[in-house]
């Protein structure tokens, strides 16, 4: 039996995070970094039982380990949702903290 082949869309996981961040109760109850977090592992596992991925989805894992770096944290790490809230007062803030630290992310990869 020979491996599923994937197709690649021509989406970015970049185009869902800003949808979310410019009309958040669209997608999540509240603004928060676990409904975030919840609301893309189930964005992401559903295209992969479709055999669809977008053509970026490897930057969430290199995300993950810029935040550890940016944060402080050691490898290996709790996973970038559970690193920002751990330096936030609440989860509304890790959510916005989840935005400038994305924002951040981008300009240093260009």
């Amino acid at each position: 039996m020979s491996a599923p082949t994937f197709k690649e869309l021509n989406e970015s996981i970049y185009d869902a995070l800003d949808a979310i961040r410019k009309r958040p109760a669209m997608y999540i109850p509240e603004p928060s970094i676990k409904q975030l977090r919840a609301f893309l592992d189930g964005y992401l596992g559903g295209l992969g039982r479709l055999r669809h991925t977008l053509r970026d989805e490897g930057d969430l894992r290199r995300f993950n380990e810029w935040v550890a770096r940016r944060l402080g944290f050691a490898e290996p790490t709790p996973g970038w949702c559970n690193m920002i809230l751990s330096r936030c007062e609440n989860d509304a803030d890790a959510f916005d903290r989840f935005f400038m630290l994305l924002d951040e992310f981008k300009k240093e990869r260009k």
